[in-house]
């Protein structure tokens, strides 16, 4: 059982060092494998420069060390035989030097997949068939799939394979959990690419599947250090699209609710636009859910989505309650129909406290808090509610008549 330290000592290692650890098992594999093949003579002056990394000189081994880094993979059999030497210091070496090809082998052969915009060339590289269907395959997409690669060969590998797919998903996810994962410095914070490999898998899954990675991914994205890494890019960026469209598949789950967040602490306006249409123009019965597509719809639409939510204002589920000294010591309860009657006069630009909304708190993400939309009286709601009826019997078509219908936002950023 790995000791305190023995767990410290793997959550400090860069990312740089886990990659080179990568390396060092499929070096051990492939000096393993030099080993067993039929045996051919062995360049004498290679076998020279091997026995020199055990010299008694310092300078001897570093200059024999050098030497052998300089020929390369060439010299492999020659270091494969070094590896069983009896010397501790000659295996060591060994070890060093052919980790270091291996590793700059690795990233010369990723540079040359990023180079070969036209795709000329075959790359033995896992999981990239599936990416450039799903994804694509210009200069800014290869190179953020050689990120992907740098970042999680193994489970691209098992990407590939699908064989115990949803289990190594389901691992691989908690594994990269920030809160899970503790260093001296903090929670450890995971790379766009790393999340962005789970959910090219997930596309790979079936429906049930992939419905036990919404809610661990919502965790990753909705980290705030994560959300820094995409937020910001163009609407173009691979990590931002990848993001967008799994918050699109998580609206459409059975936990819809996460996936609705997702777009709106993204600001995703053309997808937060499309789900909303999507889900409230059911007439199935509505659920707590609805309250952020009412929230999507209100945000990000217009005049066309006035009438979208007009049916949610006899939906008398109960959605929030909470309080807060201005109440009086009475609890403050949100029906959703409160939360679809607070969006439709933002929509009508008109001010809730006009309609008896105490306590409603304004939000960037939310327009209003989910929370705060509620009242302590049904008598003051009944209020809102009837002098909302009014309003729209009076003023709704004029109103529809003069602010037209509104188009679908573009998501330029």
């Amino acid at each position: 059982m790995p000791s305190l330290a023995d767990n410290d000592m793997k959550r400090m290692l860069s990312r740089k060092s886990q990659l080179r650890i990568t390396a060092l098992v499929m070096t051990l594999t492939a000096v393993v494998g030099y080993a067993q093949e039929p045996q051919k003579p062995l360049n004498p002056d290679y076998e020279k420069l091997v026995q020199s990394l055990g010299d008694q000189s310092f300078q001897v081994r570093e200059q024999a060390h050098a030497k052998l880094a300089e020929i390369g993979l060439s010299a492999r059999r020659e270091l494969a035989a070094g590896l069983r030497s009896p010397d501790l210091e000659i295996r060591s070496r060994v070890r060093r030097i052919y980790v270091d090809l291996m590793y700059e082998d690795f990233e010369q052969n990723l540079q040359r997949f990023i180079d070969d915009v036209d795709g000329q060339l075959e790359h033995d590289l896992p999981g990239w068939d599936l990416y450039q269907k799903k994804i694509g395959t210009n200069p800014e997409e290869r190179k953020f799939f050689a990120a992907m690669v740098r970042a999680e060969a193994k489970l691209l590998r098992a990407i590939e394979t699908r064989k115990g797919l949803a289990e190594q998903l389901q691992a691989r996810v908690k594994q990269l959990q920030p809160y899970g994962n503790y260093t001296p410095t903090g929670p450890t914070t995971p790379q766009i690419e790393s999340i962005a490999t789970v959910m090219l898998g997930a596309s790979e899954l079936t429906q049930a599947e992939r419905e036990a990675l919404v809610s661990p991914v919502y965790n990753l994205l909705n980290y705030s250090q994560i959300k820094s890494q995409i937020i910001d890019k163009p609407k173009d960026d691979v990590g931002k699209r990848m993001t967008r469209e799994w918050a699109e598949v998580a609206a459409k789950s059975r936990n819809k609710t996460l996936g609705l967040m997702l777009i709106l602490n993204y600001g995703f306006e053309e997808t937060g636009l499309k789900v909303a249409r999507e889900l409230l123009g059911k007439t199935e019965t509505y659920s707590t859910s609805e309250q952020y597509a009412a929230i999507c719809a209100a945000r990000f639409g217009g005049a066309s989505e006035v009438e979208l939510l007009l049916p949610l204002l006899t939906q008398t589920t109960l959605v929030h309650s909470w309080s807060t000294p201005q109440a009086g010591g009475k609890l403050i309860k949100t029906q959703l129909r409160d939360t679809a009657l607070i969006m439709l006069l933002h929509l009508t630009k008109q001010n809730p406290e006009d309609y008896g909304y105490r306590f409603s708190r304004p939000s960037l993400t939310y327009i209003y808090e989910v929370y705060s939309c509620g009242f302590t009286e049904d008598e003051n709601r009944d209020k809102a509610h009837t002098k909302w009826n009014t309003w729209w019997n009076d003023n709704g078509q004029t109103w529809l008549k003069e602010n037209g219908k509104s188009e679908s936002p573009d998501e330029s950023k």
